[in-house]
């Protein structure tokens, strides 16, 4: 099986070795841990789950459960709507084994809503017909009446 980044919903940037995807319907963003963004970059670069699977097991002291890690880990993402079945596609999955050992071979998706008000603003698209593009409050702290009224008696 293969997937996909969900396009419609989800933007992703990988920095560091850190997945972070967010929802642009929600506001919700997830952190992936560094071999949870490995896997996911696989799985985003073609390899297909079976790929996948089969490169974690090659890594020296693989745990006996790590097919099972793996099914839990892709359910959270899908769960998530982060990622959805794709095409049928095949491409070499490779993993650093020195990040799966660091890891405890866990992969882990974090789920965050501290910037929820911040990533659903949309200041740009938020204009009224009869108003235009105006602020509740302006950078002073005036209401939109009293900085009218502020406005009109400058242009006297």
């Amino acid at each position: 099986m293969n997937y996909v980044l969900n396009e419609e919903k989800m933007f992703a940037d990988v920095t560091d070795g850190i997945a972070i995807i967010i929802n642009s319907e929600t506001g919700i963003y997830y952190g992936l841990n560094g071999l949870g963004t490995a896997v996911y970059e696989n799985l985003m670069n073609g390899s297909s789950v079976a790929e996948v699977l089969s490169a974690l097991k090659s890594i020296s002291g693989v745990p006996a459960d790590i097919e099972a890690k793996l099914n839990e880990f892709i359910s959270k993402l899908v769960n998530y709507e982060l990622i959805m079945e794709g095409p049928s596609t095949s491409a070499e999955a490779n993993f650093d084994s020195s990040v799966a050992a660091e890891e405890n071979f866990e992969m882990l998706v974090n789920e965050y809503n501290d910037a929820q008000e911040l990533l659903l603003a949309d200041p740009i698209h938020e204009v009224k017909e009869e108003t235009g593009w105006t602020p509740e409050k302006d950078s002073i702290g005036y209401s939109k009446e009293e900085t009218r009224e502020r406005e009109e008696k400058m242009e006297v």
